[in-house]
């Protein structure tokens, strides 16, 4: 039988796991396309190197314009609902990105994939920091 001092504890450390595991997705996008650029500009081989660096500034771009909008978005509709939208909109990005047969609808996907991750960000933080007892957080918000 679960006591009422276990649950909150199990759901502070479902919060931390399922934040940070998306967090890291949305993180890791950011920069892992630096790793796998050779192998898409072989891919898309017709378009120029300047046009092929509009797979990373595209993402980069969008996610810092539209990270302190979305944060505000979770502070007026609730952070839990825009940090679902978040990963919904990331998880369609990164499967649109995954099918794309042409440079352009890349971009595009990774668009929608930082306006994703841009949404799911700070709202991140705030469940966080929400899910978390005082004492907790520092671990919390380390991990």
């Amino acid at each position: 039988m679960t006591t009422t001092t276990e649950l909150p504890a199990t759901r502070a450390t479902a919060a931390v796991l399922v934040v940070s595991a998306a967090a890291f997705l949305a993180s890791l996008d950011l920069f892992i396309v630096n790793i796998a650029f050779p192998e898409i500009r072989r891919a898309f081989g017709t378009a120029n190197l300047g046009a092929m660096s509009w797979i990373l500034n595209a993402y980069t771009l969008v996610f810092a314009a539209f990270m302190n909008p979305a944060g505000r978005l979770g502070d007026r509709y609730g952070h839990r609902r825009i940090f679902l939208y978040g990963v919904a909109v990331f998880t369609v990005g990164s499967a649109a990105c995954g099918l794309s047969e042409s440079f352009v609808v890349l971009v595009a996907s990774r668009i929608v994939q930082a306006l994703g991750s841009a949404m799911l960000m700070p709202s991140s933080l705030a469940l966080l920091l929400a899910a978390v007892p005082t004492a907790r957080r520092a671990a919390a918000v380390s991990t």
